[in-house]
């Protein structure tokens, strides 16, 4: 049974300001809804404090075109941080627009939802990440290797990742792939991770999990059945080059659909 969320809630108004203050000079990422039921999440970036008469306000700029648009709807939004160990958000009233920047009231309340230590974070799939094994490099003429486009063969044996912790990953294929071929228990010192953006990093991982699950699909009535090949890996004392580059990968996760 999973563990029920550890939930805060921070009322001082002092406490508030200095902990936005300080996101201020992180520029810390923000999610910004109109409400809690909406389904567009508009990117931003906490900006600076100011004063606007006798109030304070915090200015969260770099919105989007398409963001400002959706966000001149509101006269009170929900903001989400975009933070590693702890969910934080609050709710402010829209006091003006700027630029690419959207100014609102101080919270009088911060809720802060701490995380799992290890928690998953699904790939989106326009943002697709891959894991590969230097104990299993197939010719994309292998029938356990995935479908290959020519021109990129060398691509043959990269597993498509289902999501990712700062722990380690899950993947998948339609194939059996390494598994069956890599049991549990392998370690791969040169295991490598291609994530969005990034060069193709080295990780050391160990194998702790496969299976193979028939899926059922109404996409596909003369064959309702779809086999899917899972694998799950571990990642065993990553380097600080490997941690920034996960923490980097999770929060572009995280923030895949905002506009």
């Amino acid at each position: 049974m999973a563990s029920p969320e550890n939930i805060s809630r921070i009322s001082d108004p002092e406490r508030i300001e200095r902990l936005l203050g300080k996101g201020c000079i992180a520029k810390i990422g923000a999610m910004l809804r109109l409400n809690e039921t909406d389904t567009i999440a508009v990117r931003g970036t906490l900006s600076e404090m100011v004063s606007l008469g006798s109030a304070r306000a915090i200015e969260i700029t770099g919105l989007s075109s398409k963001g400002m648009l959706h966000m001149t709807l509101a006269s009170q939004c929900i903001v989400e941080l975009v933070m590693m160990n702890a969910k934080v958000v609050f709710s402010g009233f829209v006091v003006k627009f700027f630029g690419d920047s959207i100014f609102l009231t101080l919270p009088t309340e911060m809720v802060s939802i701490e995380r799992r230590k290890n928690a998953r974070h699904f790939v989106p799939p326009n943002q697709a990440a891959f894991i590969s094994f230097s104990g299993w490099q197939p010719k994309p003429t292998d029938p356990v290797a995935p479908p290959c486009i020519f021109g990129f063969e060398s691509m043959s044996g990269w597993i498509r990742i289902g999501d990712l912790s700062m722990s380690g990953i899950s993947a998948q294929m339609l194939v059996p792939g390494p598994v069956g071929q890599l049991e549990r228990g392998y370690a791969d010192p040169e295991a490598r991770l291609h994530l969005p953006s990034q060069s193709p990093i080295k990780v050391h991982c160990v194998i702790r999990w496969t299976k193979r699950i028939s899926d059922w699909t109404h996409s596909n009535p003369g064959n309702k059945y779809t086999r899917v090949f899972k694998i799950g890996c571990e990642f065993v004392a990553p380097d600080q080059v490997v941690t920034t580059i996960l923490h980097q990968a999770v929060r572009d996760f995280s923030t895949a659909g905002a506009v």
